[in-house]
């Protein structure tokens, strides 16, 4: 660094969030007087093609990663790393380019800033002007595949003195958002009674026009079509029901934000009651805003929940009284004390969740991080009602342990435990009594189905456990039954799995490893496809003989069955509760399949799933044929096979659409996700650009053995017909994958990327880092810093490489990437590739945040504009 430089920095730089940047107001004078000088520039030729906005370059800002000096005011610096790092900071910092840093703004209300961002949209309208009547036909094409009134399969709900309601929500034609509601439960009624003629109009005694009732006594409970009148964004976070049916507490977020407000409705009067904070101390009586969870109590009269810190992670558990003895709302003036903090977790590295277990009894309290976890609860209802639940405090399961993570469900005073402690590969399945907490008491839950005791799931390679839901069925009279039924959720073969397993009270075993349970029957469930997506529907009534799964497959639309415990593999007993109708869609016409690619690395399969019309089969031999490769890979999410309606203007055209399994996801199990993070996290980039060299034919990729000419896929396509998408750290794979091999796709996708890596994880003052420096390592760290930034996909970019067409899509109130990562990498690439690349499209949602638009309407026409890019760029229309 020149010595002129460093006198420049020393005197003049100003700390944001972690770095060290020119002063705001030198780079907002350099960017107005360049943004004059570009408009100026173009406005000449009003014939010529747009061009896109230039931003200002400040090849001299950098972001500082390392160990940084103390701050002049004296004040400690900035966190680098987590406080259990064992690793040695860089030392000194280096520098990571930061020629557009100028773009963060942590208030979203700098107007250079935001008139940047709607002169990209603005390029965006016009470079894509010749694609309006495309858009206008997709988005057609996604309505008539869709049902625009229809309605979620009701779920039953029981509280104890008898009461029964069904809950559900119904979507109307030409509303955007759901309405919720309830009808009582009829004598007998076992499962729900759809009225019919239910989507049809009829006239209110007020000569109004509504939607004939669903169900007999319908009552909507929340409409949020009206509440969301007037305004530009609206998700419903919560909705919890009280356990007396009385009350429903629910969370808006108003932003995309992700940060909620509070609400109470009584269900009987239609009053609604929003919570305040009670800790301003300029007097005033603001929304409370929290992450959103919800919880109540027992007596339906206080609700826990849960506050963000400055970085928004959920930290501070607290309780509130809303209702006094009488049953009145308790208003902040009548407040007598403050609300109950119950839990504060200070390590940056955890955040706090909270939720009541299954049957109701114990309120639970996760503090979580990427690799450890520590669980508390609280009696909701002790036994022989002495005291009151608010006045006992929580107690911890296990303390947590480095490496441990572990989770907690209630099986009638015992507790199953899924956890990996032992440095199981997967998640096993323990026990303990509730009371008898410390992991040493913790036991293998064991089958004895077979005869001899064994582990019904032992946290092996094999088999991989998600979730466990415990149902306690009432017994009809006279008859016996067993203590308790478990549905776990997991994964076998790469698929997901649902087993049933049937609990009864240990009473002899030879198994000194044995818990206090013993299964006595476990029933993996059946499907007809091969591939396929199964999972919990809506359940609320854990007494009921039935879970209802959700089921669906790459060319099945998704239903809702209802599965009897006693008897879950027999198929004649199922009961399909719902199936999703999908106008116009006939299966027949298409097919799907699962297949394998041999990685580069020589021994690794990756699972890759397709789908297509059976048209394509027609066009095979004749040329490359349009294809679209999806990916993600990261967190152990998985990418499933599961029925898209809006895919089908793709699949009518021709394009085979393609989801690449690849490492860093959960598809093979926990190991397939912890073989791409950290120092292998470029295993997912390798993956994907292996499918995609395999479905375009090109060198380096192979089948799986015994894959040999099984599928379609291998060279169907070609570099000039393949397109590729990723949303979020699957926007990461997609701008890493470019980096590697722009020349293989003709377009490509990135939905609020995750592209700006090595900066962003730099700072710990932007909301998630410092949490997800256990998934990607710190780069603040000798150990992390040079492998993030050969990865880094706005540090990578080739250039003078010719890239494809590219979307690039943000959110300007996301939480969780930040709009300017989004907004940088455009500029970036803008500036590094050839001008022959495809055009590079920035489109910034003002409205909205991580998860696009609430209104379903803007939803799918936000979608027409992705699909018309492909569409164009493959030239499939």
């Amino acid at each position: 660094m020149p010595p002129s430089l460093q006198l420049w920095l020393v005197l003049s730089t100003s700390w944001v969030g972690s770095a060290w940047v020119a002063p705001r107001s030198m780079r907002l004078r350099q960017r107005r007087s360049h943004q004059l000088h570009e408009a100026s520039r173009r406005g000449g030729d009003a014939d010529a093609p747009p061009t896109p906005p230039v931003p200002y370059r400040d090849e001299d800002s950098f972001v500082l990663a390392g160990e940084l000096p103390i701050p002049e005011d004296g004040g400690a610096p900035p966190l680098r790393q987590s406080k259990s790092s064992p690793h040695a900071l860089l030392s000194p910092p280096r520098e990571i380019p930061d020629p557009y840093g100028w773009m963060r703004d942590d208030t979203r209300t700098n107007t250079t800033i935001l008139d940047h961002l709607h002169a990209e949209n603005e390029y965006g309208k016009k470079i894509t002007s010749h694609l309006k009547e495309l858009r206008g036909e997709l988005y057609e094409e996604f309505l008539s595949s869709i049902q625009e009134t229809d309605y979620t399969t009701p779920a039953l709900k029981t509280t104890e003195d008898g009461t029964s309601y069904w809950y559900y929500a119904r979507f109307e034609e030409g509303e955007s958002y759901l309405r919720y509601c309830r009808a009582p439960q009829s004598a007998g009624e076992l499962y729900p009674k759809i009225n019919e003629g239910w989507e049809t109009r009829i006239a209110t005694a007020n000569n109004e026009s509504v939607l004939s009732p669903l169900m007999d006594g319908e009552e909507i409970y929340l409409d949020v079509p009206a509440m969301a009148r007037n305004k530009t964004y609206l998700a419903v976070g919560a909705i919890a029901i009280s356990p007396n049916q009385k009350y429903v507490a629910y969370s808006l977020d108003e932003k995309g934000g992700e940060t909620c407000q509070l609400y109470v409705k009584h269900f009987a009067s239609g009053k609604v009651w929003a919570l305040r904070d009670l800790k301003n101390n300029d007097g005033k009586t603001d929304l409370l805003e929290c992450d959103g969870s919800v919880v109540w109590n027992d007596e339906s009269d206080a609700l826990f929940y849960v506050l963000f810190d400055d970085t928004q992670r959920p930290h501070k558990l607290y309780r509130r009284q809303v209702f006094g003895s009488e049953g009145q709302w308790i208003d902040v003036e009548d407040q007598t004390e403050e609300d109950k903090l119950l839990l504060k977790e200070p390590d940056g590295l955890y955040s706090l969740r909270t939720s009541k277990t299954f049957d109701g009894k114990y309120l639970t309290v996760r503090c979580s991080s990427k690799e450890s976890s520590e669980v508390h609860y609280l009696d909701l209802r002790p036994e022989g009602n002495e005291g009151n639940a608010a006045t006992n405090k929580l107690v911890c399961i296990a303390k947590r342990q480095s490496k441990v993570l572990y989770r907690v469900t209630h099986c009638r005073g015992h507790w199953l435990v899924q956890t990996n402690i032992g440095d199981l590969p997967n998640l096993s399945l323990k026990a303990c009594r509730v009371g008898e907490e410390g992991m040493e008491n913790w036991k293998d839950v064991v089958s004895t189905d077979n005869g001899e005791p064994v582990s019904v799931f032992d946290g092996g390679h094999e088999r991989s456990l998600d979730g466990v839901t415990v149902f306690n069925p009432k017994s009809e009279e006279g008859s016996s039954s067993p203590l308790a039924y478990a549905v776990v959720t997991g994964r076998e073969e790469g698929m997901p799995r649902v087993w049933v397993m049937e609990f009864n009270e240990r009473d002899t075993t030879n198994n000194s490893n044995a818990g206090p349970l013993v299964v006595s029957k476990m029933r993996r469930l059946e499907f007809d496809e091969a591939a396929y997506d199964v999972g919990l529907g809506g359940n609320r009534d854990p007494t009921l003989p039935y879970v209802v799964l959700s089921y669906d497959s790459l060319v099945t639309p998704p239903s809702h069955i209802a599965i009897p415990l006693s008897d879950p593999v027999d198929l004649s007993k199922r009961r399909v509760l719902k199936e999703k109708e999908v106008p116009g869609y006939d299966k027949e016409c298409y097919s799907c399949e699962r297949t394998t690619v041999r990685s580069r690395d020589g021994k690794t399969d990756i699972p890759v799933s397709l789908v297509y019309h059976r048209d394509v089969l027609e066009e095979i031999g004749k040329g490359p044929v349009a294809t679209h490769l999806y990916g993600y890979g990261s967190y152990g999410a998985s990418i499933e096979a599961s029925f898209r309606a809006t895919r089908l203007p793709l699949l009518k055209r021709k394009v085979v659409y393609a989801l690449a399994h690849v490492r860093g996801g959960g598809e093979m199990g926990r190991p397939w996700y912890d073989e791409a993070k950290y120092l292998t996290k470029r295993n997912t980039f390798d993956d994907f650009v292996d499918v995609a060299r395999w479905l375009a034919g090109t060198h380096g990729a192979t089948d799986a053995p015994g894959e040999t000419n099984q599928s379609i896929g291998k060279g169907i396509t070609s570099p000039s017909k393949l397109s590729c998408e990723g949303r979020s750290a699957g926007g990461l794979l997609i701008g890493a994958s470019l980096n590697q091999h722009p020349e293989l796709f003709r377009a490509a996708i990135l939905g609020v990327p995750f592209v700006d890596v090595a900066c962003t994880m730099t700072d710990a003052s932007i909301p998630l880092t410092v949490a997800e420096w256990q998934e990607w390592g710190c780069p603040n760290e000798e150990r992390y810093f040079d492998y993030m930034l050969s990865y880094s996909p706005i540090n990578n970019i080739i250039h003078g490489a010719v890239y494809p067409s590219c979307l690039i899509t943000g959110g300007l109130h996301d939480p969780r990437v930040q709009y300017w990562e989004p907004a940088k990498f455009a500029a970036e690439l803008r500036h590094r590739v050839s001008k022959e690349s495809g055009p590079i499209v920035l489109a910034m949602d003002m409205d909205s945040g991580h998860f696009s638009a609430s209104d379903r309407y803007k939803y799918l026409r936000e979608l027409a504009f992705d699909y018309a890019f492909l569409i164009d760029a493959l030239e499939c229309s």
